[in-house]
């Protein structure tokens, strides 16, 4: 016969900065990446003709087709650079913005506990307590060592699984979100 099926799963735990990253990096697979890859190679292409438009121009001033081709090989490079820039800008601009909004966040490395029951999800840290029903439960997912219980599209309450006694915990926490999730979907 198999273990009675819980009707209360409790878990505290403490998120560290590298479980806010690894949440992060679940969150911004979910985000639309197409601009943001339109716009990197909008930077990239567009250096090929900014390159042979200045070799033209170089070509004319100068009178020599070496002093041309040369023009035109470091404009390439200049804006292959640029391009390359915008990259790390763009990652580093992310970092910050990751930190800021961990800044703001009272309490973010405090211990909360979560609690898993009949009505729904209920999260409690030294502050605050937020509690979501069943109905407002999309999705759990199970990522980067993160057990998330999606609340809409793009947020979750993220839970390390270390921070469950054993493996077989993780699971039961994970087949009973599963099985309440099962219970709100129409058959």
């Amino acid at each position: 016969m198999g273990d009675p099926i819980p009707t209360r799963i409790e878990v505290t735990f403490d998120m560290t900065a590298d479980d806010y990253g690894r949440y992060f990096a679940v969150r911004g697979r979910l985000e639309p990446r197409w601009t943001n890859l339109l716009a990197y190679a909008a930077g990239l292409f567009s250096a090929i003709p900014v390159a042979l438009l200045f070799r033209s121009v170089g070509a004319r001033l100068s009178g020599g087709l070496a002093a041309a081709d040369l023009i035109g090989q470091f404009s390439l490079v200049s804006f292959l650079l640029g391009t390359v820039a915008m990259v790390i800008a763009g990652s580093f601009a992310r970092r910050v913005a990751m930190t800021r909004h961990l800044a703001g966040t009272l309490n973010a490395f405090e211990s909360k506990t979560a609690v898993f029951d009949a009505a729904g999800v209920t999260l409690t840290g030294h502050l605050s307590q937020t509690m979501w029903q069943w109905a407002a439960v999309n999705r759990l997912t199970s990522e980067k060592e993160l057990l998330l219980i999606w609340i809409g599209q793009s947020a979750a309450v993220a839970i390390p699984r270390r921070s469950f006694a054993s493996k077989s915990a993780c699971d039961a926490a994970q087949a009973f979100v599963r099985a309440r999730l099962a219970d709100m979907r129409p058959a």
